[in-house]
């Protein structure tokens, strides 16, 4: 008897984890194992720094959890074992906070094995995306409001717990400040941080894990009435409005680009498009068919319309701060 299609599909993505995450807990065992070494031997030059400061120790040591779940996850499922929807949207929000964090690693401190391990997390992540596409329609927007809310919840983590070192320690050293031009406490500080009289990640916490929320939601099989699709888009419209105001205070402002602030931009920018997109082509805002056909083409187009985004704030941050010449 012939192996249907489906689990012939099933069986090469669950071997692809497997393989994947083996080769992630070796290099994520090496790393770790590095970074004792010159703790044990003293080279305190070389130790907890980087993402290692982030969580206060060796960063890679939570790869390998990650790692293994992965391997945990491929090998189960060749073994017969059968995860439902929840189970892979669950490991698709672990995978894709475990991806923005081997790349915050990476840039901090780049090391071959730092860039293989986030090679290998975008692998698995790719993997897992498609195990949850098939519940339903609106599962595209679903999946990507999980991924970029759990990086912007994320992002707004870490900005708050810097925050919370200026109250406790003024002196202590942020760890996102990399230099004079990259850095977030310059903006922590200034009024601009604390836009409505508190911290603004604190915005974050609450307006990514609303979305996140949304995101599990529409994963689950929910549909939302026309009114909460209107209200949801509203809030991520003014969510867009703050960061694009946030941005020029920045960039012409204060002269830095801090670092969270930039990986919560990114995430905002095409959350805005998404939504808006969907709301538009939807009919949820009552438009014109013609305008709903225009809506439903550009939806397919956000991620270009994204990097068009990205490209026009890199062009304004390097004529106003020569970001090339100024960086690091």
């Amino acid at each position: 008897m012939s192996t249907p299609p489906s689990a012939g599909r099933e069986r090469l993505s669950a071997s692809g984890l497997t393989a994947i995450g083996a080769l992630g807990v070796l290099f994520a065992f090496i790393q770790t194992v590095i970074t004792f070494s010159h703790l044990e031997s003293g080279a305190s030059g070389l130790a907890l720094i980087g993402a290692d400061n982030e969580l206060g120790y060796p960063s890679s040591a939570l790869a390998l959890a990650v790692f293994t779940l992965v391997v945990a996850v491929g090998v189960g499922t060749l073994s017969g074992g059968r995860f439902g929807g929840s189970w892979w949207t669950a490991l698709v929000v672990i995978l894709s906070l475990a991806t923005g964090f081997e790349l915050w690693a990476t840039v901090l401190q780049f090391t071959p094995l730092l860039l293989v391990q986030l090679i290998l997390a975008a692998a698995a992540l790719a993997i897992a995306v498609p195990r949850i596409l098939p519940l339903g329609q609106t599962a595209g927007l679903g999946i990507f409001l999980v991924v970029a809310s759990s990086i912007g919840l994320f992002a707004a983590f870490r900005l708050t717990v810097e925050k919370v070192v200026t109250y406790v320690s003024p002196d202590a050293r942020l760890t996102c400040n990399l230099s004079v031009l990259v850095q977030c406490g310059k903006n922590l500080a200034s009024w601009q941080g604390s836009l409505f009289g508190f911290p603004n990640p604190l915005l974050g916490l609450g307006g990514w894990t609303a979305a996140l929320l949304v995101g599990l939601a529409l994963l689950s099989g929910i549909r939302f009435a026309r009114g909460f699709w209107i209200a949801f888009a509203i809030g991520v419209a003014g969510a867009l409005a703050l960061v694009i105001w946030l941005i020029s205070q920045s960039i012409f402002v204060l002269g830095t680009l801090c670092p969270w602030c930039m990986v919560t931009w990114a995430v905002t920018i095409p959350s805005f498009w998404a939504v808006a997109f969907h709301v538009l082509k939807t009919g949820a805002v009552p438009v014109p068919a013609g305008a709903r056909r225009f809506f439903a083409a550009a939806y397919t187009w956000v991620p270009l319309i994204t990097l068009l985004s990205y490209l026009v704030v890199a062009l304004i941050a390097q004529g106003r701060l020569d970001v090339i010449h100024h960086w690091g």
